[in-house]
């Protein structure tokens, strides 16, 4: 068996850092590997239909490149794989900008997981990961209000100076929440948002961080009414670079968690480090664990969804997905 037997490499040709050199490195260091660059949703689909004729030889799916492909190949699996039956190992190759479902799952830097995967000819150590539905995309981050405005500022950012390395670190995205988000929040204000409870069974965490369960919450149970800054769940602690944006969302594995941070423009900022640690209990945060919530603006706000802006909503529902994965475990493979 060669060193990339049975492992199926999906490049996004647009990544960052250069799809097509980058697929070409992939393939010599992992000899009887099927890269293949991608471009479109529906090329990814109808590779995924080949590559599922082979099931049986089937080590991992993965994505090489940021959120985006990750979410990509997640909703592309979902599309093919019939309902009920499992999906193959994936595994996501850091390639994009934040990249943080692959480093949630511990992936560093791409050549580091590549030569991992070289010296491992068996069947890869994987963990098994939640999923949910933001605007009806499966995926394991998603949200409105800054994150989503931020995510749009920084792009815009990125294009008008696209040759400097630094607007495309997480500098960037610093610079762009300051000179950009900040001060059109300030300009705006800050949305009303409600937040309903579509499911069964709530939990919150207190401030010793132990989970109990909300008393008498039902569906059409209203979990939060008030202004926000950033309002969304995930089943991935991180949200890119290290930010914790949801440090608890790995508690439950069959809910989401729900999260609603409220902070003048000029407190948050202060809050930027907090924020980034994950520190809790925090001034203006609120969790919940939850199958199904909906959540309702006063006006049209950003949405983000795997790091990728989607546009405006007035209304997102987030509902836990039946669907989970098997992500290849990269700390098991001896990454630290």
């Amino acid at each position: 068996m060669t060193a990339g037997s049975g492992l199926y490499i999906l490049v996004n040709a647009n990544a960052k850092r250069g799809g097509r050199r980058v697929a070409a490195q992939i393939a010599r260091a992992l000899p009887g590997a099927t890269v293949r660059l991608t471009r479109s949703i529906p090329e990814v689909d109808g590779l995924l239909r080949g590559v599922l004729e082979n099931a049986g030889s089937i080590r991992a799916v993965l994505s090489a490149g940021g959120d985006g492909s990750a979410v990509t190949l997640l909703n592309a699996l979902d599309r093919v794989v019939p309902k009920g039956a499992p999906f193959p190992p994936v595994g996501a190759l850091p390639l994009g900008t934040g990249n943080a479902w692959a480093h949630a799952l511990g992936a560093r830097k791409l050549d580091t997981c590549v030569r991992a995967l070289a010296k491992h000819h068996r069947a890869l150590p994987t963990r098994r990961c939640a999923l949910f539905e933001c605007d009806g995309i499966l995926t394991f981050f998603g949200g409105c209000g800054w994150d989503a405005q931020v995510l749009d500022d920084y792009r815009q950012q990125v294009q008008q100076s696209p040759s400097s390395r630094l607007a495309k670190s997480v500098w960037g995205y610093l610079t762009a929440m300051l000179t950009r988000t900040v001060p059109k929040t300030l300009l705006h204000g800050r949305p009303h948002v409600i937040i309903e409870n579509l499911g069964d069974e709530v939990y919150v965490i207190d401030e010793g961080r132990r989970l109990t369960r909300l008393e008498g919450a039902r569906r059409g149970t209203i979990l939060y009414e008030g202004m926000m800054s950033v309002a969304g769940a995930a089943t991935c602690p991180e949200f890119g670079y290290g930010f914790k944006a949801y440090p608890f969302a790995e508690r439950l594995f069959d809910l989401l968690n729900v999260r609603v941070y409220d902070q003048r423009a000029l407190s948050a900022v202060l809050d930027i480090p907090k924020l980034w640690r994950g520190e809790h209990p925090l001034r203006g945060m609120h969790d919940w664990f939850a199958t199904e919530v909906r959540m309702t603006f006063s006006r049209a706000v950003p949405l983000q969804i795997g790091g990728e802006a989607i546009g405006s909503r007035l209304t997102v529902e987030l509902k836990r997905s039946e669907r989970h994965v098997d992500a290849i475990d990269w700390r098991m493979l001896g990454i630290e």
